[in-house]
């Protein structure tokens, strides 16, 4: 056992450090710009009204917007958050403030924090086991180290890790109050539930979708306690757990009420999630999820193949999980894993959207399925009685299981794209160019976050002519193009116009610019860059 557990100890601290290699390696993308947007205190309706009437700028003119200053303090980074935001809690982002304040804002440094907080969820996932688990139990200490190995070097985890958003503080926080309300159900003192109640409201003040676990943790009590009353008073044990939880959502108050008062703005800018997707579709996504939970290394057959596997293993977890122990355990685990899984997928189905489809949503589900997985790796593995072939076939599935884990984090941290910032990879391509081009002017009318991305990836001698469209605040922009960025000064050798995830409409009302030739750089899904020329001959993309 003392093997088993120094090589899982070994496979935990090569996925601690592979959180911190290649940081900057893959594009600051849209929702990373909007995290340095709010750290440093600024909103995107000041963005857009800066550039408004501005001529040419350098990339230092809007990457200012990126940086601290004095003038910003932590209530500019508040509001920002509440007025345009309000769907993102401030825990993180308050963290950020004083972190690019104190170690720096470049892409290294922001990225930094969020694998530094990704850190937190290893002791805690340990102590849930302690709860879980009796410690006297021979296989008890290998599901501890099992479990934080399977998420050290899970794809899933490491990507958020190492992008500079919430999640991966949201699944610390998730792991925390799941194992303070077990070890509050189990002592039932005063102290332990309100350890419960601030766990619940920082994982609330981290993300929203906290209040998802907040319900499955409440189906949990019901089922495991039962709900009786005895001369109209309910058990001790749930009458705690529903006073601290109401202790917690009274923490979370404050920024609930400005959600509700500002619900409009927040239900404006997650439309997106309610665009229809098939059934299909959806049932594609929930499958490559599961997947890539574990593995991520491609989409060969081979690849597909080995995933296939992977959602075997996590059937037959659940199942042994049923199987081996008490209601206490399973029923936790089971609906941490499928309450919060469920909220968005049935609704999804029934209503349209496609919130389920993204994986980070999805954490808290994910987490209970790597802990079932967890339990069987460990109880196979150390099983006695089991014959000695059957014993190396799961030390073997174990073995795969961690390699294959390693193997898909080595080549998610030496990629330079990633499946969860795929709206910028586009930059990979435009940037070269534009960057190779002496003299050159870049002339955009595409959304803030779009621009601030971008800037990342350009050189300093780069010109650029920008009016930015704004998507959180309430500012009008055309829905063609704006004209106003083709009043272009003489003596640039290249002129190139950017514009990703262009409309129809857009690139209709490309056509009708009149006195330039407007040419596609590159054609594809998205034509995102165009070389612009004085000319009679007019062409649109």
């Amino acid at each position: 056992m003392r093997l088993i557990i120094f090589i899982l100890g070994l496979v935990l601290g090569l996925g601690i450090c592979l959180r911190f290699d290649n940081l900057d390696q893959k594009v600051y993308w849209y929702d990373e710009a909007f995290t340095s947007l709010r750290a440093a205190g600024y909103t995107e309706e000041e963005v857009v009204k800066h550039f408004d009437q501005s001529s040419v700028i350098t990339v230092a003119d809007i990457q200012q917007f990126q940086q601290p200053v004095p003038a910003r303090n932590l209530g500019d980074t508040l509001y920002s958050l509440a007025l345009e935001d309000t769907h993102h809690p401030p825990l993180y982002y308050t963290l950020t403030h004083f972190w690019i304040r104190t170690v720096g804002n470049s892409v290294t440094a922001m990225r930094a924090l969020s694998a530094l907080l990704s850190l937190l969820v290893f002791p805690a996932l340990y102590w849930l086991n302690r709860e879980l688990f009796d410690v006297k139990e021979p296989g008890a200490r290998v599901f501890g180290w099992m479990a934080m190995s399977i998420v050290a070097v899970s794809p899933f985890h490491l990507l958020y890790a190492q992008e500079a958003r919430q999640y991966s503080l949201w699944a610390a926080t998730t792991v925390f109050m799941t194992a303070a309300l077990v070890r509050a159900m189990r002592r039932n003192t005063v102290f332990s539930w309100g350890v419960y109640a601030l766990s619940l409201a920082a994982s609330l003040y981290t993300f929203l979708f906290a209040a998802l676990v907040a319900i499955a943790h409440g189906i949990y009590v019901l089922t495991t306690t039962g709900f009786r009353v005895h001369n109209f008073r309910l058990n001790k044990t749930l009458w705690r757990y529903l006073f601290a939880s109401m202790v917690g959502i009274a923490l979370f108050s404050p920024w609930a009420w400005i959600v509700a008062t500002n619900l409009e703005q927040a239900q404006a800018v997650t439309s997106w999630t309610t665009l229809h997707r098939p059934l299909l579709g959806l049932a594609t996504s929930w499958a490559n999820i599961l997947g890539e939970l574990f593995y991520n290394r491609g989409t060969t057959i081979a690849d597909r193949a080995i995933q296939v596997g992977v959602i075997g293993i996590i059937g037959i977890a659940f199942y042994t999980l049923c199987r081996h122990t008490s209601k206490s355990v399973w029923a936790l685990v089971l609906t941490l894993a499928a309450v919060p899984a469920l909220i968005l997928m049935v609704p999804d189905v029934l209503l349209g959207g496609h919130r389920s489809a993204f994986p980070r949503y999805l954490t808290p589900a994910l987490l209970g399925i790597q802990i079932a997985v967890a339990y069987l790796l460990s109880l196979k593995v150390i099983q006695s009685g089991m014959r000695h072939q059957r014993l190396w076939v799961w030390r073997s599935i174990t073995a795969a299981v961690l390699i294959g884990g390693i193997v898909s984090c080595v080549t998610t941290v030496q990629a330079s794209s990633s499946s969860i910032k795929w709206l910028n990879d586009i930059n990979l391509e435009v940037a070269p160019i534009v960057n190779q081009s002496s003299n050159s002017l870049l002339i955009s009318d595409t959304a803030t976050a779009d621009l601030l991305s971008l800037s990342y990836s350009l050189n300093q001698d780069v010109s650029l002519l920008i009016r930015p469209r704004c998507y959180t605040c309430h500012l009008d922009a055309p829905t063609g193009v704006n004209l106003a960025i083709f009043q272009i000064p003489e003596g640039y050798s290249s002129v190139f116009l950017f514009h990703p995830r262009s409309s129809k409409e857009w690139r209709r009302s490309l056509q009708t610019v009149e006195g330039y030739q407007i040419e596609p750089v590159f054609t594809g899904e998205d034509e995102a860059l165009w070389r612009v020329k004085k000319g009679e001959i007019i062409s649109g993309s």
